[in-house]
């Protein structure tokens, strides 16, 4: 993520330029904000993060700190609660930017778990199915049919070759 995007993103939620001088400590806690949130999401290094807003490394380091021991739920709850916006707004932004640039690891990522999902519900199915042959139960077969016919690749294939 761009250093320019998140310091833009900051000063639109704190409607204020993060970059001018001043020590007013609505202004300090905003550029500690952007000081983590380009730690996290922009993999420069501190002094890059620093000049994005005229400050040296030492500064971000510092802001940092203030970060952690200040904007918290406890003392700074409407910094932090704002925080966690733009931490979501990133990374949605960061979301839709590997959807452009690689769309297989993008959808690779969001159906993991789906699939996952898929896999451990199959195993479950099957485990039942078992018990339930096992204690005798009539519709067992039926049952296996169905989850058979459920889980045929081959039914699926003419529905990925119209597609294509």
């Amino acid at each position: 993520m761009n250093l320019i995007i998140i310091r833009n993103a900051v000063n639109t939620a704190f409607n204020r330029q993060i970059q001018e001088e001043s020590r007013r400590r609505d202004v300090v806690y905003s550029r500690a904000i952007y000081y983590k949130l380009a730690k996290d999401y922009s993999g420069e290094s501190l002094a890059k993060i620093g000049k994005a807003v005229n400050k040296d490394h030492a500064t971000v380091i510092h802001g940092l700190k203030l970060f952690k021991n200040v904007i918290n739920p406890k003392w700074e709850k409407q910094y932090y609660d704002q925080y966690i916006k733009l931490k979501i707004h990133i990374e949605n932004k960061l979301k839709l930017q590997i959807k452009n640039i690689d769309p297989d690891r993008f959808y690779h990522d969001k159906y993991r778990i789906k699939l996952l999902q898929n896999r451990e519900m199959y195993n479950f199915a099957k485990d039942l199915l078992l018990k339930m042959n096992l204690m005798g139960h009539k519709f067992t077969d039926k049952l296996r049919n169905q989850l058979d016919n459920i889980t045929d690749d081959k039914k699926y294939e003419n529905d990925n070759q119209r597609k294509s």
